[in-house]
């Protein structure tokens, strides 16, 4: 009889429309929730397989990207046959990089430079790129502690440039636009550790001291003399300015700025001039007062332009750093930084970051991943299934790269754009 009154209210036209709408909703929800109880909902680590162009061409590798998680990854087998690179994936016991009893022997890479970038340190900061004093020290005794080799600029720009060897796990530490707290906070840990650092300066904030207050010429001898060097991080070009009439701004060292006197933009003439005068400008000071006799620079925010390297080769300036994140080799004159300075970032995940080590979600493990022959550190979990290939961060592998990403999450369909392709120019 129940039943019956149920049928009966449902599909008879006294119950209002609204109330009939509202109750079959009721239903179909709860025969869905019926019906995965028996079936079993697609679990959130469900891998879901994408199709792939690349530079306009299909490709198809099986089980070679796939949608985890929510998260674009590809196999090593993808990378291979599509890009011609080579894929080592290695696995260690649970804790072996981040064991404090480490072994000072331990090799986690070889022939390259791990380059940390900092910028400020305070005891107590209130914002996040500020780093710790606390947190900095804990980093240096971390490098310490698992067996990274601190080297110096001069070391660094032999190796890259001379050819000459560097320690095993290699790091060189670096930190940018010249605040005072690296002669107050840093400087007395670095002597304390018997490391050298590099602080890449904005030399026009030396000579015209205004806002936070960074270092003097007279601070930067007396820390020269311990070991420590400075280079350019442009004279006034670490600033935005606009690019068109309605204010627009980018960077100024890349970008043709707009000239308002004028109404009009930089003619390419008038900004090579531009560049050409501050990057030499910030050389022949830093020559002046402190006696480099060796020209590196760190880009304002990372941005360079072929335009830019050919002012700075014409300048003698061969080696650059970015802030893209990656180890450097000596093929990188435009060397890769990890940011060490995010105070977010604990500081053991950070040497787990530069000893190449990342946690494998579904197994547990760390891994070391090599790309031709590179140690390559993700930020994103890597994942795993039994018995199958370990999936690595699609746009993380890409920015590394220098690889476009497209996503058509509609279609589940991933486009990808390369200038060089060696292994799928030649199967096209």
């Amino acid at each position: 009889m129940k039943a019956n009154n149920f049928i009966h209210i449902n599909s008879r036209s006294n119950c209002p429309k609204r109330n009939r709408i509202h109750l079959r909703t009721k239903i179909l929800l709860t025969g869905m929730l019926v019906l995965s109880l028996f079936t079993g909902c697609a679990s959130s680590t469900e891998a879901k397989s994408i199709t792939a162009t690349v530079n306009g061409q299909n490709v198809q590798v099986e089980s070679g990207i796939k949608l985890i998680d929510g998260q674009l990854m590809v196999s090593p087998a993808f990378i291979k046959s599509v890009f011609g690179m080579q894929v080592e994936v290695s696995k260690q016991p649970v804790g072996a990089a981040t064991s404090a009893a480490a072994p000072a022997s331990k090799v986690y890479y070889k022939n390259q430079v791990a380059v940390l970038m900092y910028h400020d340190l305070a005891d107590k900061p209130e914002v996040s790129h500020i780093l710790p004093v606390s947190q900095f020290e804990r980093h240096m005794k971390l490098l310490e502690t698992h067996g990274f080799k601190v080297i110096s600029m001069d070391e660094y720009i032999d190796f890259m440039i001379l050819g000459k060897k560097v320690p095993n796990n290699a790091v060189l530490l670096t930190f940018d636009d010249g605040y005072e707290s690296f002669y107050t906070k840093a400087y007395p840990i670095l002597r304390k550790y018997n490391y050298t650092a590099t602080n890449f300066v904005i030399v026009s904030a030396i000579d015209n001291q205004t806002g936070r207050k960074k270092l003097t010429w007279d601070q930067m001898r007396e820390m020269k003399q311990a070991g420590m060097s400075f280079y350019s991080h442009t004279y006034d070009s670490h600033k935005y300015g606009a690019i068109n009439a309605a204010g627009k701004e980018k960077p100024m060292l890349t970008r043709h700025l707009y000239l308002k006197d004028k109404k009009r933009i930089e003619s390419d003439q008038e900004y090579i001039t531009r560049i050409t005068a501050d990057l030499s400008t910030a050389e022949q000071r830093l020559k002046q007062e402190l006696g480099n006799k060796r020209s590196v620079i760190a880009f304002p925010y990372g941005a360079y332009n072929n335009d830019v390297i050919k002012v700075l080769n014409k300048l003698g300036t061969q080696l650059s750093f970015t802030v893209k994140k990656g180890m450097t080799t000596k093929d990188d004159k435009n060397a890769f930084r990890f940011d060490a300075g995010n105070s977010k970032q604990t500081p053991e995940a950070l040497i787990n970051l530069i000893g190449g080590t990342t946690l494998v979600k579904n197994v547990g493990l760390p891994i070391t991943v090599t790309i031709d022959g590179r140690t390559i550190s993700f930020s994103k979990k890597l994942y795993q299934r039994e018995g199958s290939d370990v999936m690595l961060p699609l746009r993380e592998f890409c920015a590394i790269h220098d690889i476009k990403v497209e996503w058509d999450h509609k279609q589940k369909r991933v486009h990808l754009k390369a200038e060089t392709l060696p292994q799928h120019k030649e199967r096209a």
